[in-house]
């Protein structure tokens, strides 16, 4: 009896090992090109997959499925910085050198949008939060422009803050005299404006240069900001911000309907925010 035992025993053990055999390698290759690689923007997908940008390439995170998504072609290495998401849930791509682009997901493909531009030095890039055929692109000195029909036509609009532009959003928080506000990480801290262009002011008293920003559209006061790689988040849009604890140097954020506020941190982990102030990872 003792031996039959055994040998179940035994005959469970291999079965385990052989399992985990198969197993593991699946888990570990997942997101085998994102390990250690520091993300430089997050939005999400219209099929609710985070779309990660890394030095490496784009990719699509879904489950434990990672898709790269071939970038669009430039002549000159240039690469991209800045991720938006549109209304519809267009994704728009953008970077220094390289402009404004935007993925039609039917034939998997990138269309530019970059004819009246004045130049391709885009530095960051903004959707309407709720017209899908708005869009905003920032070029440095050259200031804000803002297309109404999805990038064919740019127009000038505003010379943007006074301090170079990082990363900016709309939002369609109430109170403006138009359809919504922008708000700007700028090297400064954080500016705000209707988006009428009437003025750019102080949101708040927070200071430094201003990585990523980011907000819940389902309750547009609350505004999340990085700052030297410290998050921050204001109830009340932007008037007052408070530190929050993050699991490491934060590189990126946005909000997604699956996980919630997402942040990527230090090496390119990510991990959502929960309504009880806890941190988990997004991908376990």
């Amino acid at each position: 009896m003792n031996a039959f035992i055994y040998r179940l025993k035994s005959a469970l053990s291999c079965f385990v090992l052989v399992a985990l055999a198969a197993v593991i390698p699946a888990l570990a290759q997942a997101q085998p090109e994102l390990d250690g690689q520091p993300v430089k923007a997050l939005t999400s997908s219209s099929s609710g997959a985070l779309l990660v940008l890394r030095d490496s390439g784009l990719f699509a995170i879904d489950g434990h499925t990672a898709t790269e998504i071939p970038l669009p072609p430039s002549d000159s290495g240039a690469q991209p910085t800045s991720l938006a998401k549109g209304a519809d849930g267009t994704t728009y791509l953008a970077g220094p050198g390289l402009g404004v682009w935007r993925y039609n997901s039917g034939n998997e493909s990138w269309q530019s949008l970059n004819n009246t531009l004045p130049d391709l030095e885009v530095t960051a890039i903004a959707a309407h939060a709720t017209q899908p055929e708005t869009v905003y692109a920032y070029l440095g000195e050259k200031g804000m422009f803002r297309s109404r029909d999805g990038g064919a036509e740019w127009a000038k609009v505003d010379a943007g803050p006074q301090e170079p532009v990082q990363a900016f959003l709309h939002s369609d928080m109430p109170g403006s005299m138009e359809s919504g506000w922008l708000f700007a990480g700028t090297t400064r801290g954080v500016a705000r404006s209707m988006d009428c262009f009437c003025f750019w002011g102080d949101a708040g008293d927070l200071r430094g240069t201003v990585s990523a920003i980011s907000y819940d559209p389902a309750a547009p006061e609350n505004v999340y900001a990085v700052v030297e790689g410290q998050l921050h988040h204001s109830t009340d849009g932007g008037e007052t911000w408070a530190s929050v604890k993050t699991p490491g140097t934060v590189t990126a954020l946005t909000f997604s309907p699956a996980h919630g506020f997402v942040t990527a941190v230090g090496g390119g982990n990510l991990f959502a925010y929960d309504d009880g102030g806890e941190w988990t990872p997004v991908y376990e």
